[in-house]
């Protein structure tokens, strides 16, 4: 699947930016795809983007075999696109992070752009053996793009141009509740008007550790509401029995006015501990900061790095202090607007597009 951005809007002479992505299915409502759409849109303001991505396999799952990513990224009509386009600069979104096989990915992707510069974007930690790093010296891109600084002190070590990326959000459309809103919005989402209303916005999948959620479901005056997305896992079906259950509100499928449950809830919660199961910086945080919502979090992947010591964003170590977090949270109702207004998207592309 493969298509433009905006193309036709550019007078002639703008700088051609070519973003590469893998497996991105019809709904955006991950955090790969995510960023994936949101730095396409934001970069097309600056320049001509031409924007080519790799099918899902319909399932609404990602693609894992190593050998069919790569088929999809060194195919002949990419090179015949790469080679008609002449880009400055190929950004290229891998959705394993940095791999061995994604920096031969990289290094394919100049070949086919002509020599080009390629900035390559990983949005989770990975590691590496010590064969893939001893190789890694001879693939890595022109400038790799990491979301925190262990992974950055880590990978320049190594001999790579590399930078911390920041993920953005659309301060437009995240906002703050006006008055009366958030009555109304509950109203309109059939959401209890008389109780804190605690959100969580990811996949149903056992590595989210959605069951941290259960005792705050359990608790009076309380009621948990969980967005899942389309992307449907093999514990989908067992997550979503348990959390139905136990009084969670589940509301399921790809939503396109999903900042309005931002604007209902009164706080964000986020109980997952591995990146392997969400990017290190998670968009849904920084959306939930943006509706100035309190956040509760496990100390996850950037957080420490970028909330560490910040009124508002409170980061836990276990599923029992999550639950007293968002209990202060709660009680002293901080606002978080303010932290939301340095990850705008139209920063986040100009930091990518100027590289």
């Amino acid at each position: 699947m493969s298509f433009t951005l905006h193309e036709d809007l550019f007078p002639s002479g703008r700088r051609t930016v070519f973003l590469v992505a893998e497996e991105v299915g019809e709904s955006p409502d991950e955090g790969y795809a995510k960023v994936v759409v949101e730095l396409g849109r934001a970069m097309s303001r600056r320049a001509t983007v031409i924007t080519h991505l790799t099918r899902a396999d319909g399932t609404g799952s990602r693609i894992q075999v190593g050998l069919r990513r790569m088929g999809a990224v060194v195919s002949r009509k990419l090179r015949a696109e790469l080679m008609q386009a002449g880009p400055s600069t190929v950004v290229y979104m891998s959705r394993s992070s940095v791999t061995l096989s994604a920096l031969v990915r990289s290094r394919l992707l100049k070949w086919m752009a002509g020599g080009g510069r390629v900035v390559m974007i990983a949005l989770q930690p990975r590691s590496m053996g010590w064969p893939g790093r001893l190789a890694s010296r001879l693939l890595w891109p022109d400038l790799l793009l990491v979301s925190t600084d262990a992974e950055r002190r880590g990978i320049e070590g190594l001999g790579a141009t590399v930078d911390r990326m920041v993920t953005g959000v659309d301060l437009d459309r995240f906002r703050p509740a006006k008055p009366g809103e958030k009555t109304a919005l509950r109203r309109k989402w059939g959401i209890p008007g008389d109780t804190s209303v605690v959100l969580h916005v990811g996949h149903l999948t056992d590595g989210r550790n959605l069951e941290a959620l259960l005792p705050l479901a359990a608790l009076p005056g309380l009621t948990v509401v969980v967005v899942a997305s389309s992307q449907r896992h093999s514990a989908a079906a067992r997550l979503e029995q348990r959390l139905r259950a136990s009084g969670v509100v589940l509301i399921q499928g790809f939503m396109a006015d999903i900042d309005e449950v931002y604007r209902l809830a009164d706080c964000y919660v986020f109980p997952t501990m591995s990146t392997d199961y969400a990017i290190a910086m998670p968009l849904s945080i920084l959306e939930a900061i943006a509706s100035d919502l309190p956040v509760a979090a496990m100390r996850f992947g950037a957080l420490p790095e970028r909330f560490g010591d910040t009124d508002g964003v409170l980061l836990v170590e276990n599923a029992s202090e999550l639950v007293e977090g968002v209990l202060e949270l709660l009680r002293d109702r901080p606002s978080t607007r303010r932290l939301s207004e340095r990850y705008s998207w139209a920063a986040v592309a100009d930091q990518v597009a100027a590289s």
